[in-house]
């Protein structure tokens, strides 16, 4: 332990003589010798008070100068805690150059006096060497002192276990006492300093739980009996309740926004009232208890209306504001009857862009599968869970009179990211891709394929999935790759083919197929443009591979090939086509037979769907006179189109603007069946079609003889 420095001088008091005191007298009255005597004993004293002068200051620029070296080798030690080490290295220093000086000194009073000087002043400098120490000692002994009480702090909040988090604490209690014992600060610092350590760490760990657990850092703070030590400084459970409740307030906010996003879907999210009172500010809790009460009460009304048929929509929705006007007041009224009309928008908005994630969020069976599917890692399981979600989610839509048209597989998250993922694959892995998508969606693949296609899916990828040929595919999805539309290209001008011309042949050798497909998508000819210029541009790259491959084949042969593909896999008719392949399998023997159900319901059974007249402008109009209209538009304006999802037909009446309208019956119900249904059922009714009609009926009014059906399109139909 080092002690605090002292200083003693040493010299006596009598060491030096200011001057050389002399009693001579001259008396006037002595003789010429004797006074010349007395002068010259004067002389002498004043050489020698002149030496003597000359020799103090000598010595004394001497003194200065090593002192001048000894004050710079005392700063080199300043800052060296080790008192022993400092003292030592000082004298080894200073005795070398003392000792060097002293010895060019000839004249041997200057050096004693020197010698004396120096011996006062060592003492002076071990003194300061000492204090010097002493002084850089307490400095790093704090610092280090600090240092390690912050180590030690954060190796405690670093830890997990009360166990060890107990054992840092005494760590830090241990090392004050040893920091006190050294420096006898005494024991009313001690106790303040293991009361800020105590309250220090108790406050690290109540604000790690703020920030992890605000909630229940909040509770116990509002007990006094947890966090005992914040018990030692005044304010500070007060400061962390403060700190709890701002990091609170916006969760609390969020909980509630939540829990109206919930509502508004008819969810009951959770949220604790009494609580949100004790943390949020006044103002804030009062606005939110404005809309809370109106929200609650249209929950489970919201739920009903996000599960229930189209067709029943309307009318439960006035049951329900009816209900509401009868039981509160009018502002109460106001607000429940706006949040359950939003509701309403929000369905029909989000059945229309995305019903598969507006499924996901209010249909709690659907919600479990999808979770179910997600956690399942077994491929197989996972592709059965799959097609079982795809399954209900169909049914679900339909069940909610979602047309046929608008029913969606996936959500729109799920088509741009598969879209994404294809899109940088290499030609493997979209193989791949297209592969899993027929297994995962079975029968609805062409539902999943009509949503990637409007998320961006290339139409190589669209014909590769219709033609299910895998020579065909590998051909197509090369064309996606620039370098193959490079080459090609390439290929086309060296062998001085114009790649337009070209194209334009393609196109032309399919009008009558692009008539049906854009007539079929009046409604947005933007889309089936666009689907038609990609098909085209294809089939052109098609023609160039195939020439290439095979120098042989001529440019017309190539494209005619090219071209069959498309119109060898569709029955064109005259206002709609029947693919030959659906969903991945032929159905060119059915295709007749398709055609034939179409027109026999046109021409025979129309009235027996039971269509509900378009509404008119004119008021005096009746009922009656709109029904036998709607009958004369059916027959003579109606026509069968491709369904928007590619699956089937249905069937509409062409305005004079040339849009198309599907008709509807009663129940809401389009009039169209899909390619697979190879049943005799007429579409909305309970009926049947008889294939003989044309034969027995007497009042046959065709728009053109109808020749007696073929034995081949007999065998097809099924009851």
């Amino acid at each position: 332990m080092p002690k605090i420095p002292t200083f003693t001088s040493r010299a006596r008091p009598t060491a030096e003589v200011g001057s050389v005191r002399s009693n001579i007298r001259i008396d006037p009255r002595q003789t010429t010798g004797a006074a010349l005597s007395s002068l010259a004993g004067t002389v002498e004293d004043y050489y020698i008070k002149q030496r003597d002068n000359n020799e103090k200051l000598e010595t004394r620029k001497k003194f200065y100068e090593i002192k001048s070296e000894s004050d710079s080798i005392i700063e080199k030690y300043k800052n060296n805690p080790d008192e022993f080490n400092s003292v030592n290295g000082y004298n080894e220093e200073f005795d070398i150059y003392k000792n060097q000086t002293l010895s060019q000194i000839k004249n041997k009073r200057v050096k004693k006096r020197l010698e004396n000087l120096l011996s006062i002043e060592q003492d002076e400098s071990i003194y300061k060497i000492k204090k010097n120490s002493f002084q850089a000692f307490e400095k790093e002994e704090n610092q280090t002192y600090k240092n390690s009480q912050t180590i030690l702090a954060s190796e405690r909040n670093l830890e997990t276990s009360p166990e060890k988090k107990e054992t840092k604490l005494n760590q830090r209690i241990e090392l004050a006492k040893e920091h006190e014992n050294i420096h006898f600060k005494g024991k009313a610092w001690l106790d303040k300093e293991i009361q800020i350590i105590k309250l220090d760490s108790t406050i690290t760990d109540v604000s790690k739980l703020i920030y992890s657990n605000p909630r229940q850092a909040y509770l116990n703070l509002k007990n006094k009996d947890k966090f005992i030590n914040l018990n030692l400084k005044e304010d500070a459970r007060d400061n962390l309740i403060k700190e709890a409740k701002g990091v609170l307030i916006p969760e609390i906010r969020n909980e509630y926004r939540n829990f109206v996003a919930a509502a508004a879907v008819g969810e009951n999210a959770p949220f604790d009232v009494d609580f949100a009172k004790e943390i949020l500010p006044t103002r804030i809790f009062t606005t939110m208890m404005n809309d809370y009460n109106s929200i609650k009460k249209t929950v489970s009304n919201i739920k009903t209306l996000n599960t229930i048929p189209n067709q029943d929509l309307s009318k439960t929705l006035d049951n329900m504001l009816l209900q509401s006007k009868k039981s509160t007041d009018f502002i109460q009224f106001q607000k429940q009857k706006q949040k359950l009309l939003e509701a309403v928008k929000t369905r029909n908005e989000a059945m229309a862009s995305d019903p598969v994630l507006f499924l996901n969020s209010t249909n709690n069976d659907i919600k479990i599968l999808s979770k179910e599917l997600k956690d399942t890692t077994n491929n197989d399981l996972r592709i059965q869970k799959k097609k079982k979600l795809t399954e209900i989610l169909v049914q679900t839509q339909l069940d909610m009179g979602q047309p046929n048209y608008q029913i969606k597989v996936m959500s729109k998250f799920e088509a741009d990211d598969f879209v994404e993922r294809y899109t940088k694959g290499d030609q493997n892995i979209r193989v791949a891709m297209l592969q899993n998508l027929n297994t995962e969606f079975d029968n609805y693949n062409s539902n999943a394929m009509l949503q990637l296609s409007a998320a961006g899916l290339p139409v190589t990828a669209e014909l590769s999935s219709f033609f299910n040929n895998p020579k065909i595919t590998e051909k197509f999805l090369s064309f996606d790759e620039k370098d193959e539309q490079n080459r090609l290209r390439k290929y086309a001008k060296d062998n001085n083919i114009n790649f337009n011309t070209l194209r334009s042949d393609v196109r032309g050798n399919l009008k009558n197929f692009e008539n049906i497909a854009m007539r079929g998508s009046s409604f947005n000819n933007t889309v089936a443009l666009e689907k038609i210029d990609n098909i085209v541009e294809t089939l052109t790259f098609l023609t160039l591979s195939n020439m290439s491959a095979n120098s042989g084949k001529s440019e017309s042969s190539a494209r005619t090939e090219s071209v069959d593909l498309i119109k060898g896999s569709f029955n064109i008719q005259e206002t709609f086509f029947i693919p030959l392949i659906y969903d991945g399998k032929s159905i060119a023997s059915s295709a007749d037979f398709i055609a034939e159900k179409a027109s026999l319901i046109k021409t025979f059974y129309l009235e027996d769907f039971n269509p509900v007249a378009f509404q008119s402008m004119d008021e005096d109009v009746t009922e009656v006179e709109l029904t036998e209209a709607m009958k004369d538009q059916m027959k003579n304006f109606g026509e069968w189109r491709n369904t928007a999802d590619g699956t089937g037909l249905i069937y509409g009446i062409v305005f004079n603007d040339g849009s198309f309208g599907p008709v509807v019956n009663k129940d809401g119900e389009n009039l169209k069946f899909n390619f697979d249904d190879l049943s005799l059922s007429i579409p909305g009714t309970d009926k049947n079609i008889d294939f003989d009609i044309r034969t027995k009926s007497q009042e046959f009014t065709a728009r053109g003889a109808y020749p007696a059906i073929p034995e081949s399109i007999k065998s097809t139909r099924t009851r």
